[in-house]
């Protein structure tokens, strides 16, 4: 069996794994007015650590205070996307699902880790070493070039 490292076991437990989950909650939603919950949460610049030096100069917080949007503002959509991104039931199943461990296979977390780990010799119709010697003579010589194999020819 691979060791996987635990530390790339923690960091995959934060990640959603259950892809099949999350595309049934977000498709019912697709057909559902108006558009409240989506498979990706909805961007609110101010809390964005990149953009904080632009939410910082003066001229900025003034229209934020105008607009009241100065304890950490909304998403583009508005509030109601935001809470309900966080408080739904969309939302809500995912954290139960992921609190619980749920979608959280061995082999989804490892990954690659896991690729060939147990692969089996194929035995195919003409034996061990393949096509070519399937004749007697190539049985017995199967390449004028010399041999490049470690195993015995017969």
């Amino acid at each position: 069996m691979t060791c996987v490292p635990q530390r790339c076991l923690q960091r995959q437990k934060g990640f959603v794994l259950d892809g099949v989950a999350v595309d049934t909650i977000a498709s019912s939603y697709n057909t559902i007015l108006p558009k409240v919950w989506s498979a990706l949460p909805p961007y609110n610049a101010q809390l964005d650590i990149h953009a904080a030096s632009y939410f910082s100069s003066p001229v900025v917080k003034s229209v934020l205070k105008k607009t009241e949007q100065t304890r950490g503002g909304t998403s583009r959509d508005g509030w109601i996307v935001d809470y309900f991104h966080i408080y739904g039931p969309g939302q809500r199943y995912l954290n139960r699902r992921n609190w619980a461990g749920a979608g959280h296979s061995s082999q989804q977390v490892a990954g690659h880790h896991y690729y060939l780990m147990d692969a089996k010799p194929i035995n195919g119709f003409n034996g061990r070493y393949g096509y070519r010697r399937n004749t007697p003579d190539l049985r017995k010589r199967s390449s004028c070039f010399g041999e490049v194999t470690l195993y015995p020819l017969h």
